[in-house]
């Protein structure tokens, strides 16, 4: 691919001046959603779509619920082997792979995890997970060259403790830690006429703290209350460069500069009962969360010629762009013979509101942004052992019911939108156990709900986002 440098110069001003008219800042800010390396669920939470909860789940969720036994689902009900005592199952390895599609470079997330208990009163757990990609390649014609490159690397670390204060609580808490990195470069040059540079990069980085207590009521009975606080920044850039005849960048073109700051806070809160008749158990959760996004820079989009800098949309002001989430859940776990049935619900509301006010190469626009979501979705399933209790195989099915209400309004017009859709989503999975050691073998299905504004143009390699269609699968020991 050869571009001469009056070419290369007039497309990235044409796009310049095109992105600085008709961009909607407000809408992509609110659209942006961190990128995500890891599920955070073991493949059985996946299968029942947060139905079912086992250790690798509490270590990722709920580290403070680490030493208590019937904690999440009656032991009789779990599939890690050797949870019959009251410690035992705390104990445990995983490792599994995270099922991503649709990445440009191939990279997929290795994730490992391990939860043990050090004495009577003390537990922690840890999990790690990696991304890594890297790709590049160069065509070369006498003196002409064309290069491009692909490289992205991410680490999702979590930690957690907690603390056995009484046989009736326990207090705990635990700290994440997200850092991804992506950068897509193409350089074409021909000696005597001139060539391009493109850059697109990528960087984020996270920071999660969480703190809860559990408390017993009885034998069978608990509730929880847990407390996090999340702060996270991401940068996200586009440029092209005009190199001369002599290999000289003459022209710089900027389409996208955006630095994001993140702080969200949250309460959720819980209660669960066993069965009194037979394995099993019933939980409600509920929760609030609130979070803020703003823009941390002002020159969102610029050209450079001759050392001049010439800004085509620059930042005058902001309301930075707030989400309030409502949510509650109800779900249930019971034995039908040796079938296990599951079933939950879940009704959820959110609201997103913002405003940005840009000066568009010379002209004012202002871009206020305002949003709804309502949500109900129920789960159902089975899980049913063959084989003598060596192999299970687990089905499940949910379906959701939401409603969208958006709004886009600038100074002299507004952009109104109001859906309402359904969706279905199916797991068809197998759980093998040999000894002491669990596999899991997933395959997720179907729809998701598209109600949430547009991304903000973040490469799928950078992990945002895991696409529903994919096989997962993991393996768990336990001693």
């Amino acid at each position: 691919m050869r571009r001469g440098v009056g070419k290369a110069a007039m497309a990235a001003a044409v796009a310049v001046l095109a992105w600085g008219a008709a961009r909607a800042v407000t809408r992509e800010i609110a659209g942006f959603s961190p990128a995500r390396l890891t599920f955070g669920q073991s493949v059985l939470n996946q299968l029942t779509y947060e139905t079912y909860r086992d250790p690798f789940d509490e270590l990722q969720n709920r580290p403070y619920n680490l030493l208590f036994a019937n904690i999440g689902r009656h032991p009789d009900l779990s599939p890690w082997p050797g949870q019959e005592g009251d410690y035992a199952r705390y104990v445990n390895a995983l490792i599994g792979n995270n099922g991503a599609a649709n990445v440009d470079n191939d990279a997929d997330a290795i994730q490992g995890s391990m939860i043990r208990r050090e004495t009577g009163a003390i537990a922690w757990g840890l999990s790690a997970a990696v991304l890594a990609g890297n790709e590049s390649s160069d065509d070369s014609s006498g003196a002409s060259v064309f290069e491009n490159g692909d490289d992205l690397l991410g680490i999702d670390l979590r930690g957690g403790v907690a603390w056995r204060m009484s046989d009736a609580r326990v207090l705990g808490g635990g700290a994440r830690l997200v850092q991804i990195s992506r950068e897509v470069t193409e350089r074409s040059f021909e000696p005597g006429t001139g060539g391009f540079n493109g850059v697109e990069s990528f960087d984020q980085l996270g920071l999660a703290l969480d703190a809860g207590m559990r408390t017993f009521l009885d034998r069978n009975s608990s509730w929880e209350i847990q407390a996090i606080a999340a702060f996270g920044s991401a940068t996200q850039e586009t440029r092209s460069e005009a190199i001369d005849d002599l290999g000289v960048v003459t022209d710089r073109f900027t389409t996208e500069n955006f630095e994001l700051d993140d702080l969200s806070l949250a309460a959720i809160g819980g209660y669960s009962r066993l069965h009194t008749d037979r394995p099993g158990e019933i939980e409600f959760r509920g929760g609030l969360e609130w979070s803020q996004r703003e823009l941390g820079n002002d020159d969102l989009s610029y050209s450079e010629s001759g050392g001049v800098v010439t800004p085509s949309l620059t930042l005058v002001g902001q309301d930075p762009v707030t989400t309030t989430r409502l949510f509650g859940t109800a779900k249930t776990v019971f034995m039908a013979g040796e079938t296990e049935l599951f079933a939950g619900s879940r009704l959820g509301w959110q609201s997103v509101a913002g405003t940005t006010v840009v000066d568009a190469a010379g002209t004012p626009v202002t871009e206020e942004v305002d949003d709804t979501f309502l949500e109900l979705g129920v789960t159902l399933g089975v899980r049913q052992p063959l084989f003598r209790d060596k192999l299970r195989l687990i089905v499940a099915g949910r379906g959701d019911l939401a409603r969208a209400e958006t709004a886009t309004i600038f100074d002299t017009s507004a952009e109104r939108d109001e859906r309402t859709l359904s969706t279905a989503q199916y797991a068809i999975g197998l759980e093998g156990v040999l000894a002491n050691v669990t596999f899991d073998l997933a395959w997720v299905f179907g729809e998701e709900i598209a109600l949430t504004p547009p991304a903000l143009g973040i490469p799928a390699g950078s992990r945002r986002t895991v696409e529903l269609d994919r096989v997962v699968f993991s393996a768990a020991v336990a001693w």
